[in-house]
């Protein structure tokens, strides 16, 4: 069985390139839809260190001997019948060959997509690394309570108004509902922060740039709103910390 998972794992280095296709792509995406942890969290690491590539590249003129010796090889090449080429797909060698072109294809062509697609997520990932290396950054634990005791999550807040709420088993909203984030400072109403929206599997997360509050926060609480609600809590409330 570790061979046959060593092949899903080749296709999904192949499918984060977007290189995979025809009959193999669906197999593998009847694989993900079957539940592969291993395959999607290979998938993903693909991707976000794609996301590095565009930045590292640097546009190169090459020399005029490199063109002109790209020239003399393409000439030299016989050409080849269009049916003896189909012959000869199913070898090995010209399948990697493909699987590599296709993949330094996607890389090049798609520099700029995976940069708009995931560079806001890296971003976010680098403010949580800022937030937990400045000391005046303070964690609190969040617990379920309300209609969701199962529910847990972690803030992490800093005075100066920038903070990142972690969510797990919290439902997703029902529609026409949302999960809004309030601060609680001394002697102040409730203030909204932002929305946080979880997963079917009750993740989720949210980054916050508010302005600093005059009085410390001594409260952070999510409660369950109707769409819009940003003046003052009016649901029940689904995640509470615990007075510092």
């Amino acid at each position: 069985m570790a061979t046959e998972h060593e092949h899903w794992t080749e296709q999904a280095a192949i499918f984060a390139l977007g290189a995979l296709d025809g009959r193999e792509r669906e197999e593998f995406e009847a694989h993900l839809a079957a539940g592969c942890p291993t395959c999607e969290a290979h998938i993903r690491e693909t991707r976000e260190a794609l996301i590095i590539l565009p930045r590292v590249l640097t546009s190169m003129i090459p020399p005029p001997a490199v063109k002109t010796r790209l020239l003399d090889q393409v000439e030299k090449n016989n050409v080849v019948p269009i049916t003896a080429a189909r012959a000869h797909e199913a070898r090995p060698w010209r399948k990697i060959a493909g699987v590599l072109a296709a993949g330094i294809v996607g890389i090049v062509i798609g520099g700029t997509y995976y940069r708009f697609q995931y560079e806001p997520r890296h971003t976010v990932y680098s403010s949580v690394i800022n937030l937990l290396r400045d000391p005046a950054t303070r964690d609190y634990t969040l617990f379920g309570t309300g209609p969701t005791p199962q529910a847990k999550g972690r803030f992490l807040w800093n005075e100066s108004g920038e903070g990142h709420i972690f969510a797990t088993n919290l439902p997703p909203a029902v529609e026409g509902k949302m999960y809004a984030v309030w601060t609680i400072a001394q002697n102040a109403a409730p203030r909204y922060v932002g929305t946080i929206k979880t997963d079917a599997k009750g993740q989720g997360g949210l980054h916050i740039n508010a302005a600093s509050n005059e009085n410390p926060i001594e409260t952070f609480a999510v409660t369950l709103e109707p769409e819009g609600t940003t003046t003052a809590p009016t649901g029940p409330m689904v995640l509470i910390s615990k007075p510092s």
